[in-house]
């Protein structure tokens, strides 16, 4: 396979390396985000790809809790 190799501002290379998932090479998370899904199934399980789910899941659910008025504290938004 041939390599090429690019030149990036500093503050490109940070902000894509905040997108790089574990195990997974620059080329890689540069290929998945410029990926076009033209079908919505085609995002179906997607969520399993991002780390630590868990504590988002949690602020989502206590969101939605509350947009529905099931708690009548203030959304705060992190």
């Amino acid at each position: 396979m041939p390599f090429r190799s690019i030149s990036i501002r500093e503050e490109v290379y940070e902000k894509l390396k905040k997108y790089q998932l574990k195990n997974e090479s620059f080329s890689d998370t540069i290929l998945r985000l410029i990926k076009v899904n033209t079908n919505i199934m085609d995002l179906a399980g997607s969520w399993k790809w991002i780390p630590d789910i868990e504590p988002a899941i949690k602020v989502i659910e206590e969101t939605i809790k509350k947009v529905h008025g099931e708690e009548k504290k203030k959304i705060e938004i992190i």
